[in-house]
C-alpha cells in the first residue's frame, strides 16, 4: 500500500478517536451533583465575606466545567467552554477577580464589581444548564 494513504488513515482514526472524547461530555449533573452545587451556590454571596464568596464560586464553576469533561486550569477549561457561556467576557471578569484576590495583597472591589463579579458567575452556571 501507497505509505501517503496509510498515513492519511492513521490521521483520519486519530482525528475520529479525539472527537469522540471532546465530545463524549456529560449533558448534565447527575441529581446529587446538581443538590451539590445548589446548596454551594445558597451559601455564596451572601455579603458576609466577599472574597471567600468570589473564591469558591470561582470553585464551584470549577468543579462543573470538570463534571462536564473539560481539563486543566480554570483558565484552560473557560477557553474550551467560551461557547457555552451567554456572557463570556463577564465569566472571564469573574475570574479574574478571583486571581486578584488570590495573588494581590489588600485588593478590594468596589461593591458594584463585587455584584457584578457574582452575577456573571450565576449566570455562567446557569448557561451550564444548573438549576439554581
Amino acid at each position: 500500500m501507497n505509505p501517503i494513504f496509510l498515513l492519511g488513515i492513521a490521521v483520519a482514526v486519530f482525528a475520529a478517536f479525539f472527537a469522540l472524547i471532546i465530545y463524549r461530555r456529560p449533558k448534565k449533573l447527575s441529581e446529587g451533583e446538581m443538590a451539590f452545587v445548589r446548596n454551594q451556590w445558597r451559601m455564596i454571596g451572601l455579603g458576609k465575606n466577599p472574597k471567600n464568596d468570589i473564591l469558591e464560586a470561582d470553585k464551584l464553576l470549577d468543579f462543573v466545567l470538570g463534571k462536564y469533561g473539560f481539563r486543566g486550569s480554570l483558565g484552560e477549561k473557560l477557553k474550551q467552554a467560551e461557547r457555552l457561556f451567554a456572557d463570556k467576557n463577564g465569566v472571564w471578569f469573574a475570574h479574574k477577580m478571583r486571581n486578584k484576590f488570590a495573588h494581590e495583597i489588600n485588593f478590594t472591589p468596589s461593591e458594584f464589581e463585587f455584584r457584578k463579579a457574582l452575577e456573571s458567575f450565576r449566570r455562567a452556571l446557569l448557561d451550564l444548564r444548573i438549576k439554581l
